[in-house]
């Protein structure tokens, strides 16, 4: 009993990928075809083979998903270390620079020695329920 809600959970994924491809490559032709590229008539039959093997026979759809998956797994490896790199040398880096040439410290490293200990001292009014009820 389990063994056939398996194939027919994966029969439906592969329905919802060709109709998602066809749909995909029909709007791709529509907008082609609205900005008039003669490339439309090649994406036409292809949204036509998609949605007719998604609601006739998905199964076919299996090799085709399997490579569509892995070329959108590599391209999110690849785009998570790209964001990630413009993020840091856009946004960590620049405030690097600016902090160490303004002398902004964020994190006090120094070594005291003659401190007994680190712990910074609170006004204890600053925690009356009145002064945390509007934070910003």
């Amino acid at each position: 009993m389990g063994g056939t809600t398996g194939k027919k959970s994966e029969r439906r994924v592969l329905r919802e990928f060709g109709l998602t491809m066809g749909v995909a490559f029909g709007v791709l032709a529509a907008l082609l075809f609205w900005r008039e590229r003669p490339h439309y008539v090649y994406f036409i039959p292809l949204s036509g083979l998609f949605i007719l093997l998604g609601l006739i026979v998905p199964g076919l759809l299996k090799p085709v998903r399997r490579g569509w998956m892995t070329a959108a797994a590599g391209m999110g490896w690849v785009m998570t270390r790209v964001i990630l790199t413009v993020l840091f040398f856009g946004v960590v880096t620049p405030l690097r620079c600016i902090s160490a040439l303004t002398g902004k410290r964020f994190l006090n490293l120094t070594i005291d020695q003659s401190a007994e200990s680190y712990w910074i001292s609170k006004d204890p009014s600053a925690a009356e329920p009145e002064t945390l009820e509007r934070q910003f």
